[in-house]
């Protein structure tokens, strides 16, 4: 398998993150190769297997290397904060990962986040996708309020940006 410069740093900076669990993405990649062979999987999805499987863990590197490293069991404030890591991809309607949590059973702190990540991703220049304006931005917002984000937390939202903008 080619690995690219970007992929090699990214690993290498998970590695020095987490040194409890050094080569675990490498072994898993292989692991998982070698099912996707038993498998039969084309080429094509063992490459895309492979690099998927090096960069499972990468949520590992917004967690403080406290938390990440303790000895034992994490307080409430601790838990929230992988809370917040883990699930900033469920959506309000359960259809989200990485569990398939739905409404007020995802966390709060995961739910503010996937809010302003999503504002902050629309209004940022980026190369794939256009810029949009605060006010297109929260129409989108809006738009997949009861879908993908709680209503009422993206009207609280709505509701500052407009006070700061």
């Amino acid at each position: 398998m080619m690995i690219n410069k970007e992929l090699k740093l990214i690993l290498l900076v998970l590695e020095a993150h987490d040194l409890h669990n050094q080569n675990h993405v490498q072994r898993t990649a292989i692991l998982a190769d070698k099912l996707a062979q038993k498998l039969l999987l084309s080429d094509q999805q063992r490459e895309k297997l492979k690099t998927g499987a090096l960069l499972h863990d990468i949520g590992k590197l917004m967690l403080p290397h406290a938390i990440l490293n303790k000895p034992g069991k994490l307080d409430q404030d601790e838990k929230e904060i992988v809370e917040l890591v883990k699930y900033h991809h469920e959506w309000w309607n359960g259809s989200g990962y990485p569990e398939g949590l739905a409404g007020d059973d995802i966390p709060i702190l995961a739910q503010v986040v996937a809010i302003t990540s999503s504002f902050d991703i629309m209004t940022t220049e980026r190369i794939y996708d256009s810029l949009l304006t605060p006010a297109e931005a929260l129409a989108e917002l809006k738009d997949y309020s009861g879908l993908q984000f709680s209503s009422e937390l993206v009207k609280i939202f709505s509701e500052l940006i407009k006070k700061i903008n």
